[in-house]
């Protein structure tokens, strides 16, 4: 017999209507290799995978930088909420807010619509400092630091591997608040 997860899709439905456009979002994988992502974080292991919620059209997407057998093209990726937070693969999920105007809202917006046009590349070899090619913490971070003119710089760490940003980091930040946070 097939699982029932509508009432877990349901709690995602709802959290849709609490989205901004530039929200982080953020959510935990039950397999092998979210365990390895999670072991990256330097305090809190809640998350594994992180993207940038854009609402389009009364519908909100996510952009994320994946690759593996999650994202077989390795470029950054836009699909539905729900997907991205679908309660298979899942067990939680966050949504967490950066104060930021409707200039830097649009700014963050174009930027993401560049890297998402250009067809940006997952970063196999987590190095922060390339551009061309970005994991997921990192494609968040470097995009919501361009529309905030740098006001996140302080947030790049060079004191452990991945040099640069966690998950944690982003979502642990003294200027990040948490929106909605989900466990099925």
């Amino acid at each position: 017999m097939t699982p029932d997860y509508s009432k877990q899709y349901k709690a995602i439905h709802a959290a849709a209507e609490l989205v901004h456009d530039g929200d982080l979002i953020f959510r935990n994988g039950t397999d092998e290799v979210s365990a390895a992502a999670r072991s990256m974080n330097e305090n809190d292991t809640s998350y594994s995978h992180c993207g940038l919620l854009m609402i389009e059209n009364d519908s909100v997407f996510v952009y994320h930088a994946i690759g593996g057998h999650y994202n077989p093209s390795q470029r950054l990726k836009r699909e539905p909420l729900d997907s991205f937070c679908n309660p298979v693969d899942n067990d939680r999920f966050g949504i967490f807010r950066y104060e930021i105007d409707s200039l830097e809202s649009g700014r963050l917006k174009k930027i993401v619509a560049q890297y998402y046009a250009s067809g940006l590349r997952f970063d196999l070899f987590f190095n922060f400092f390339s551009d061309d090619e970005m994991y997921c913490s990192e494609f968040v971070y470097k995009s919501l630091n361009k529309a905030l003119k740098g006001r996140l710089q302080f947030l790049i760490r060079r004191d452990r591997w991945p040099y640069g940003v966690s998950l944690d980091d982003l979502f642990l930040h003294p200027g990040a608040r948490a929106v909605h946070q989900i466990r099925f």
